[in-house]
């Protein structure tokens, strides 16, 4: 069984597995047929028990999640699996890289859909290129489908309070993106 039958079979048979979210379930089930493969049994038990990896969907409170995605991709997918878990996700995010930004603006348009609410932050910058216009939250979010349930924010105590509320209302509340996000989250919880 080479690699292209296995992602042949991720996608006619996906596995009923107790995880959220359609991308977790395709990968799982794709190591499921790895392990199938090499000859392990019972790994169903195996797989639905991993907790998980750091900065990919990790609970660091009641109702406040972490996220790494900053691709349009990945924050879809999560997105969509964060909805499985909750009607209402409010999302703060915080693009990466204004090099990026430029590459993947138009990839935004549709991927923030399942989020009830988005705070979009100004982009962390890092390697960038200083001769490039620094895109703004408002150019970022120009195209976007849902863009009238988009607030532009800065990390404040305003939005932090903001976050504690949506998080006391029973909103799922996912901080999203591979810049500074995440530390100004951990700190405050502290």
């Amino acid at each position: 069984m080479n690699t292209e039958t296995i992602w042949q079979l991720q996608d006619n048979e996906v596995h009923d597995l107790k995880l959220a979210g359609e991308h977790n379930r395709r990968n799982a089930t794709l190591v499921l047929k790895a392990l199938e493969y090499l000859g392990f049994d019972h790994s169903d038990t195996l797989v639905e028990s991993f907790p998980g990896t750091n900065r990919r969907f990790e609970k660091l409170a009641d109702n406040l999640y972490s996220d790494y995605g900053h691709h349009p991709t990945e924050i879809a997918a999560t997105l969509q699996m964060a909805r499985e878990l909750s009607d209402r996700v409010i999302l703060i995010y915080q693009p990466h890289q204004n090099v990026r930004q430029h590459e993947i603006k138009s990839l935004y348009r549709n991927c923030f859909g399942d989020a009830v609410e988005t705070y979009w932050l100004p982009t962390y910058l890092s390697r960038e290129d200083p001769s490039l216009q620094v895109l703004t939250p408002e150019e970022l979010i120009a195209d976007i489908s849902n863009r009238d349930s988009i607030h532009i924010s800065d990390m404040t105590d305003g939005l932090w309070r903001l976050i504690n509320l949506h998080r006391n209302n029973g909103d799922l509340v996912l901080c999203m993106g591979a810049g500074s996000i995440d530390g100004w989250v951990r700190e405050r919880l502290s």
